[in-house]
């Protein structure tokens, strides 16, 4: 979870003016700093060590103790991975792809990426993360294609 947000940070920072990159850099350097040491705190450290607003350094040490690749190799499960193309909470070429990679062979798992759908999988307005808070304030519903394609993936297991 760590490794995701701060790629996501260094996704803004392209998106960002030149004044503000200097600014969020620093930022960003204090967060890699805090994350670099949760691997090191004890459990009930980690517990009461806030990260940054009320999320506590535990929910990062939690989520690195259990990889989803682990779980996708060890699985023979039915496993239906989803992905919106404008998602910019996820990437399409660093995650999707790396769970394509890592499920070769593996017939109980199946993948679809979804064109032109954000990470709530509704269409995308602004397909920038420095705006995700207006991208998620825009009043949409979920897309049917995905929501036909979960029903029809359940019905056939």
């Amino acid at each position: 979870m760590s490794d995701i947000l701060m790629s996501q940070n260094d996704d803004v920072l392209t998106q960002l003016p030149k004044l503000l990159q200097k600014i969020a850099k620093k930022q960003i350097a204090g967060f890699k700093v805090k994350f670099d040491a949760i691997t090191e705190m004890s459990e009930e450290e980690a517990k009461q060590t806030k990260v940054f607003g009320k999320t506590y350094a535990w929910y990062f040490k939690e989520m690195a103790g259990h990889p989803a690749v682990d779980y996708l190799i060890a699985t023979e499960k039915p496993v239906l991975i989803l992905q919106g193309d404008k998602d910019f909470q996820v990437s399409t070429e660093k995650d999707f792809a790396l769970y394509q990679q890592i499920c070769i062979g593996k017939p109980n798992v199946h993948f679809k990426l979804y064109p032109g759908l954000n990470h709530l999988f509704m269409k995308s307005v602004y397909g920038r993360v420095k705006d995700f808070k207006k991208e998620y304030k825009v009043p949409q519903k979920v897309s049917a294609e995905v929501l036909e394609d979960i029903a029809e993936w359940i019905l056939a297991k």
